[in-house]
């Protein structure tokens, strides 16, 4: 996938290269927004297509389950073609699926919405994996981690411009009008984002496809499994309070769930920053290594975890969750370069398609499996019990794993 020269120089130096960025960062930006767009509107959409509430909070998910199935030979194919020629081509896909999504909900179709929102979920997959390698290749390798943080940091970004705007979009076009207005942005800064990628030279210019045994060396890669590993502990210790902290602030102090639903926003919002700010420590601070942010993630993570179980006030709590989100997303961002650094760049996308599926992998599974939890136990405590082993079982995945910035990690 990382044959994307085209044999010029960069126009303008790192100017483009800040361009770039800034432009895929508008596009995942775009994408956040279109993917979070039933959860803003749930109320309207439980109304107006008379389904239950877990029908219509599984329409935010749709998109993602479809990623997860075809995540890794869409990864194999962008590894053998040059990926900056999908950028369209998916955003093509996001917008019919969105244009479809239309259509579907304003008939009250809820078979086809979902089979819509599985279709855009394929042109989400695709500008995922192409920004995050776009990053990793348009700066040398010490600035590569910052990179990649920085453009995925749009997605959260996205997630809050979702749930502020999509609610006053509904109110002049209809809940149903606000997917094609998400997926038509979406198609305009990918053209943009196309044409600006070909103004820069990648640093990686691997051109001959991923072969068989370079596939099979990928698979055999204990490194490769170990960041598949912390991936999804990752993920699944973000979603575990992303999906469950309303609801257990509503029980244990009483607030409305719109009350909660607020403070728990902070959550994945302080992501804007704290994504961004991982890079920057692993290429800056600890001069490329990757394993001390990771740590610091999961150590982080784990103590405040257990000190929300202790909190007795909402203030405490909710200032706690904000840190954790702030230490959890620390890590976010920097999996998808770690795991390219552990193989040959021509295998870069099939590797970053395994990360972003475990992501989503631990996105699913946590949530249900802290839910089952909170049946077996009837407390909501065990959210926290369940978080902090989350946190201690990544903590010692990172001190098993190799470091992803040596000159021998990908031996």
């Amino acid at each position: 996938m990382l044959n994307l020269s085209i044999g010029r120089p960069p126009f303008g130096g790192s100017t483009w290269q800040v361009v770039t960025i800034a432009t895929g960062w508008l596009v995942l930006l775009f994408v956040g927004a279109y993917l979070i767009t039933p959860a803003s509107v749930l109320t309207l959409v439980m109304a107006d297509l008379a389904v239950t509430e877990a029908t219509a909070a599984a329409l935010v998910s749709t998109p993602q389950v479809a990623a997860t199935v075809i995540g890794i030979p869409v990864g194999i194919y962008l590894d053998r073609i040059e990926s900056r020629a999908a950028v369209p081509a998916a955003a093509s896909i996001l917008l019919a699926g969105s244009v479809g999504d239309w259509f579907a909900a304003s008939g009250g179709r809820v078979s086809l919405l979902i089979a819509t929102r599985l279709l855009a979920g394929v042109g989400m997959f695709v500008l995922w994996v192409v920004s995050i390698d776009v990053a990793s290749s348009t700066f040398p390798p010490d600035r590569r981690a910052t990179a990649t943080s920085v453009i995925i940091s749009g997605y959260p970004a996205g997630y809050a411009l979702g749930q502020l705007g999509a609610p006053r979009l509904a109110d002049i076009v209809g809940w149903p009008g606000v997917f094609p207005l998400f997926g038509g942005a979406v198609l305009l800064t990918s053209l943009v984002f196309y044409v600006v990628v070909g103004r820069v030279s990648r640093f990686q210019t691997a051109t001959d496809p991923m072969t068989r045994a370079e596939f099979g060396r990928v698979l055999r890669n204990r490194n490769v499994w170990a960041v598949v590993a912390v991936t999804i502990l990752g993920y699944s210790l973000y979603m575990v309070f992303n999906s469950w902290m309303p609801t257990y602030i509503t029980r244990r102090f009483g607030v409305s769930l719109a009350e909660s639903g607020a403070f728990v926003a902070l959550f994945p919002a302080v992501g804007i920053l704290a994504r961004p700010t991982g890079g920057w420590l692993s290429d800056t601070v600890f001069t490329q290594r990757r394993r001390p942010v990771f740590a610091a993630s999961f150590v982080g993570a784990t103590a405040l975890a257990v000190a929300m179980f202790y909190s007795a006030t909402i203030a405490v709590l909710v200032a706690m969750l904000v840190l954790a989100g702030a230490f959890i997303q620390l890590q976010i961002g920097l999996m998808y370069q770690s795991i390219q650094e552990f193989v040959d760049p021509t295998a870069a996308g099939t590797a970053v398609s395994l990360a972003s599926v475990a992501g989503w992998l631990g996105s699913f599974v946590a949530p249900v499996v802290a839910g089952e939890l909170v049946s077996i136990t009837g407390t909501y405590a065990v959210l926290f019990v369940f978080a902090a082993g989350l946190g201690v079982v990544g903590a010692l995945t990172v001190w098993q794993m190799a470091e992803s910035g040596t000159p021998s990690a990908s031996a």
